[in-house]
């Protein structure tokens, strides 16, 4: 039996990502969301995984990226975390969690002002990290919100575009950033099936 090792972010909800903790083949198993992807692939390139699944990873900036840091940035300065939610919430839900007051109000709960001011650096201080897919022969999992405003699914093809062994991507109709918790039956699906090493054979996957 494999062990599943689970990187969630800074930014996930009180539930992280202990739902996607599930049985798996021999060898070592990483389970990343957002930030979390860096720190899971130099894992990985330390420790030889045998799979990655990156959940909505972020891996490098760009102007677009940049400019919407700035403005939750620009919330949290001038609105406390109230104020980093209230941008948050047009930027990481997708269009019906963005609109459910008990949704949103589960995420705001879980935020305090020294954790989004260390995530708001760790982002705002990535290079182009996806040069870390070259290291490791893992198999790669991305799943992206095909309405993530945050990091639109380009981000994730370029993910397992840069990946050395084999890849899959999905994107999910209706959800956005916080795909793992707006589509979590698929995603836990699909995570379930591809840790005993049964994704490729799925339909509707984008095999590289």
């Amino acid at each position: 039996m494999g062990e599943v090792r689970l990187f969630p972010g800074l930014l996930s909800p009180p539930a992280g990502l202990d739902f996607l903790r599930f049985p798996a083949e021999e060898g070592l198993h990483l389970v990343a969301f957002g930030e979390g992807a860096l720190e899971a692939l130099r894992a990985a390139f330390r420790e030889e995984a045998k799979s990655l699944v990156l959940l909505s990873p972020i891996l490098r900036r760009d102007a677009l990226l940049t400019a919407k840091l700035r403005a939750l940035r620009f919330g949290l300065e001038r609105g406390g975390v109230e104020g980093f939610a209230t941008i948050g919430r047009a930027l990481f839900f997708g269009p019906l969690a963005a609109e459910s007051e008990e949704v949103f109000q589960a995420w705001r709960e879980g935020l305090d002002e020294e954790k989004v001011r260390l995530w708001l650096e760790q982002v705002e201080g990535l290079g182009d990290e996806r040069r870390w897919l070259r290291g490791t022969k893992a198999r790669v999992l991305v799943v992206q919100g095909a309405l993530d405003a945050f990091t639109p699914p380009h981000h994730g093809q370029e993910a397992a575009d840069f990946a050395k062994g084999e890849a899959l991507r999905f994107t999910l109709e209706g959800a956005g950033h916080f795909v793992p918790w707006e589509a979590w039956e698929e995603v836990r699906s699909l995570v379930a099936d591809f840790l005993l090493g049964e994704s490729f054979r799925l339909p509707g996957g984008l095999a590289l």
